[in-house]
């Protein structure tokens, strides 16, 4: 099957796109749970709050 130059570069365009919002959806991650990390606990957390399965 033989693939157009330009079918290619839309489809490299729509990769990047998706990488970039993939990026930016990890760094809003990221900047949570080190926001969420830099708040003191009351307490110990509780066991269940680390389970995969919530």
């Amino acid at each position: 099957m033989a693939v157009s130059n330009e079918d290619v570069m839309k489809e490299l365009t729509r990769l990047r796109t998706e990488i970039q919002q993939l990026r930016e959806v990890v760094n809003a991650l990221f900047n949570a749970v080190f926001e969420e990390s830099e708040e003191e606990w009351d307490s110990a957390p509780e066991k269940d709050e680390f389970s995969l399965y919530n």
